[in-house]
């Protein structure tokens, strides 16, 4: 692509930010009963740059007396209240939502519905609510945690009762709301927390209680075969109510409300890793001054660094935001007093795309101690280092151009999960400091991924394809890199930008059923010969002659007949098991349609064809080049689907 090589695109673990320092905290809402009480949950921060939540009650009809709400909040702190629930359509939510690949949010309550056992639901950024399924008791009952979208777009959660035993169950259910009971708990302990998909494709989670008493991790399959990894036993924590992370290390790491290694199951909590072998190590134990039961799961920041809350302790008692480092060293970044907010309960942090902390607190508010309105608060925490950011565009974006990416081909067309440059002007704000980052200036980071789910917006800029987000991989104020979202329109859509100020005119770009393209960058050029990039399976040296590749700075060789080669590639369409754009692969898949590579007239063994593991929309092709091939430079020819790719690309052999 123009700014940067697409083959470095990968997991959000690949990439990192500027570190933060010290922290302001501010107040942006109070709750005050009509417009919801009691945050039992975090935020989401959607593609239009809002953060949503929900409240566990409250709403316009009931005052704090209601069945809880849905809210929206700008990063400024101006509260709009989009539903209030009414018991038929659910009641007392206890979870945040999500936001998914169709870009409606999703989440669960705790109760109302048909049966009073709670429900999963859709709601629209705009406020229109549909209940997708009630509980009914066989199939779980009082979902107490938010949702997950894995990697085959379905939505996994867990509740907290109901099942087979009635000590709660884990559940799949689509988009549309086929729900199906995937493993019903029965003595391992009550699903509190949500679950989160692992980079080896398995669902991580938490039980609390029993198990054999102090809760669990467990490991599940996609098929619903679970396996306790570690029981908690008091020392080494007790009762966790949050669920995990995977952080960039590959472990997971998480808290529990009580345990410690002073107090046994009777301590004020920790903070632990564990291995995906479930060997378990406590970073910190809780000691009251420091904090006192944490409910809430842990964020990792684009420092590296951890961040969490607790509902008590600290030096105002009511709670704290705190730092912790991987290898277990606590900082107290602030300490609740009531008006500010009191016990941040299972409500997690979010760092949003200004660089900050967002969260929220069950209790407290302006006047708490006077008797004002106790019903919670919205806050930013403020990293030194990261003031607030403020877009300062004044003018809407114009679109120029778009071209599918110039690195695997430059068409003037594309396909679902093509990855397209979109060129003009007042695209991103100049000042954004993304933009001089000192690593991958202008790219996503860890921060901006949901799980596996990339992003559809960088520091409020998006942009839509055909009406629908696509994501969102670099930006600046001339250029904004895309992955196309899965569609079924061709023919000419509609493509926009929208910055801080405004959504661009359309420009028309004509999509197709499939788009495929290899990485053969134009500074892959020698004596006028274009090449593609290959690397060597054994060793990942590149395949290019070694004058070529020292010339571009790197450790490079001619292939040899029977070598094991990788290819690189975009837009190669569907592959089974199905993964759609958008998302980091985590298990291994195969193209759907054919693939014929010949070097010359000579074909080429294809042993491997399908999305890279790890990565975000980048195609693998394991290569043998063909015996018998004399020295020299051979173009690569490729059919995909019965159809000639238009590359003209070259790949060196020397025996």
């Amino acid at each position: 692509m123009a700014t940067s090589s697409l083959w470095f695109i990968g997991t959000a673990a690949l990439f990192a930010a500027t570190p933060c320092g010290a922290q302001i905290l501010t107040t942006l809402a109070t709750f005050d009963g009509n417009n919801g009480a009691y945050v039992p949950a975090g935020l989401v921060q959607a593609t239009d740059g809002n953060l949503y939540g929900t409240t566990e009650a409250g709403g316009g009809c009931c005052g704090a007396e209601g069945d809880g709400t849905v809210f929206k909040i700008s990063p400024g702190g101006t509260l709009t209240a989009l539903h209030n629930f009414v018991g038929t359509d659910g009641a007392n939510p206890q979870a945040g939502l999500i936001q998914a690949t169709d870009g409606n949010l999703y989440g669960t309550t705790s109760g109302g519905g048909g049966a009073g056992l709670g429900t999963v639901f859709k709601i629209t950024p705009e406020g229109t609510l549909t209940t997708l399924h009630t509980f009914l008791g066989t199939d779980g009952g009082n979902p107490q945690a938010g949702l997950i979208q894995a990697a085959d777009g379905n939505l996994y959660g867990t509740t907290s009762a109901g099942g087979a035993e009635n000590d709660g169950t884990v559940f799949k259910i689509t988009l549309g709301g086929t729900l199906t009971t995937l493993y019903s708990f029965n003595l391992s302990g009550y699903a509190n927390a949500g679950l989160i998909q692992a980079t080896d494709g398995n669902f991580y989670g938490t039980t609390s209680g029993e198990g054999p008493g102090t809760g669990t991790v467990f490991r599940m399959t996609p098929a619903g075969t679970l396996t306790i990894l570690h029981s908690f036993d008091g020392p080494d924590g007790a009762n966790p109510q949050a669920g995990l992370i995977q952080a960039t290390d590959g472990n997971f790491y998480g808290t529990t409300a009580g345990g410690g290694d002073c107090c046994g199951a009777e301590g004020d909590g920790t903070v632990f890793k564990i291995t995906t072998g479930g060997t378990l190590t406590t970073l910190h134990s809780f000691d009251e001054a420091d904090g006192e039961n944490p409910y809430a799961p842990l964020i990792q920041a684009s420092d590296g660094n951890f961040y969490g809350t607790t509902c008590l302790g600290g030096a105002g008692s009511r709670g704290t935001v705190f730092k912790i480092t991987a290898e277990g060293t606590l900082t107290t970044l602030h300490g609740f007093d009531g008006t500010d907010g009191s016990c941040p309960t299972n409500a997690g942090l979010i760092q949003a795309t200004d660089g900050n902390l967002y969260g929220t607190t069950r209790l407290g508010g302006a006047g708490y101690l006077a008797g004002g309105p106790p019903y919670g608060t919205v806050f930013r925490l403020q990293l030194t280092g990261t003031a607030p950011y403020t877009c300062s565009n004044t003018t809407p974006p114009v679109i120029t151009s778009v071209e599918s990416a110039s690195d695997y081909g430059g068409y003037s067309y594309f396909a679902s999960g093509s990855w397209l440059e979109i060129k003009g002007s007042n695209m991103a704000d100049p000042a954004d400091p993304r933009l001089s980052a000192a690593v991958n200036p202008g790219q996503w980071t860890a921060a901006d991924f949901s799980g596996l789910n990339a992003p559809t917006s960088l520091d409020g800029i998006s942009a839509s394809i055909s009406g629908k987000p696509a994501y969102v991989w670099y930006l600046s104020p001339g250029q904004i890199n895309v992955q196309a979202p899965e569609d079924s329109a061709l023919g000419n859509v509609p493509i926009t930008v929208t910055n801080c100020k405004a959504t661009s005119s359309p420009i028309m770009f004509d999509r197709r059923t499939y788009a495929p393209g290899f990485l053969a960058p134009a500074n892959y050029t020698a004596n006028g010969t274009q090449y593609m990039v290959a690397t060597f399976a054994s060793d990942g040296s590149y395949v290019l002659n070694t004058s070529t590749g020292a010339a571009l700075g790197l450790i490079s060789r001619p292939a040899k007949p029977g070598d094991l080669i990788i290819a690189y590639g975009i837009g190669f369409g569907d592959v089974t098991p199905t993964i759609p754009p958008g998302v980091i692969v985590t298990q291994s898949n195969t193209v759907v349609n054919p693939i014929m590579l010949s070097f010359g007239s000579a074909p080429a063994i294809l042993s491997y064809s399908g999305l890279a593991g790890g990565f975000v929309g980048l195609y693998e092709f394991y290569i043998t080049v063909p015996p018998r091939l004399t020295n020299g430079d051979y173009e690569i020819n490729v059919t995909y689907n019965g159809t000639t790719v238009p590359q003209t690309m070259y790949l060196t052999v020397h025996n």
